[in-house]
């Protein structure tokens, strides 16, 4: 296989394959756990940011006598908690975005009702993201995986059916382990036969 050489062959001191591998497997995560792995890897970006977006201030500012690593750490906690609103935020208007467009292209509605339809969807998604988020994490999943494979040398119709396939396992997965959970089997009680033979 000959690579497609997507990427620099090295970010941040990590090689090409290396950055192909941890996009795979966070691609794993993101659809086989999809709400938790959401979560921690939109926090963890956002701490990152706001870690990286305080010291530039703190360096910038000349900000001396202060307990910086105090301070580092508010701004991380502070850039997790807005980059993951903000980026929940931007994945229900992208979804309302997109039907409302479709809406207004591919029907005679007019433009009023296909933003008032785009905007219920949004809202509907922001409340209800706990459960979008697990097709939203597996399709950003499915991506990252073939973007990996893809840059790695795979086909790109082997990589895209390759993801493709993961990410349905992913998603009726989840699904089967919520509902197990909403009616978990109760315990067979034992039968008359059972029974009696316990007495001896």
């Amino acid at each position: 296989m000959v690579s497609h050489s997507l990427l620099p062959h090295e970010i941040f001191g990590y090689s090409q394959f290396t950055v192909y591998l941890v996009l795979i497997l966070i691609g794993i995560a993101l659809i086989f756990r999809g709400k938790t792995a959401w979560k921690y890897i939109t926090v963890a970006l956002g701490g990152y940011m706001g870690f990286v977006i305080t010291a530039i201030l703190i360096v910038r500012l000349h900000v001396s006598g202060a307990p910086d690593i105090l301070i580092l750490a508010i701004g991380a906690v502070i850039g997790g908690l807005i980059f993951s609103f903000v980026a929940q935020l931007a994945v229900c208007v992208a979804l309302g975005g997109g039907i409302g467009l479709g809406i207004y292209i591919f029907t005679p509605a007019g433009i009023l009702f296909a933003a008032i339809v785009g905007l219920i969807v949004v809202v509907i998604a922001y409340i209800r993201f706990e459960k979008v988020s697990v097709y939203v994490a597996a399709f950003v999943g499915g991506l990252a995986i073939w973007f990996a494979l893809y840059g790695m040398g795979v086909s790109n119709i082997g990589a895209q059916v390759f993801a493709a396939a993961i990410m349905i396992s992913g998603i009726v997965l989840q699904k089967y382990e919520e509902e197990s959970a909403k009616h978990p089997q109760r315990p067979r009680k034992p039968g008359r036969e059972s029974s009696i033979d316990d007495e001896y």
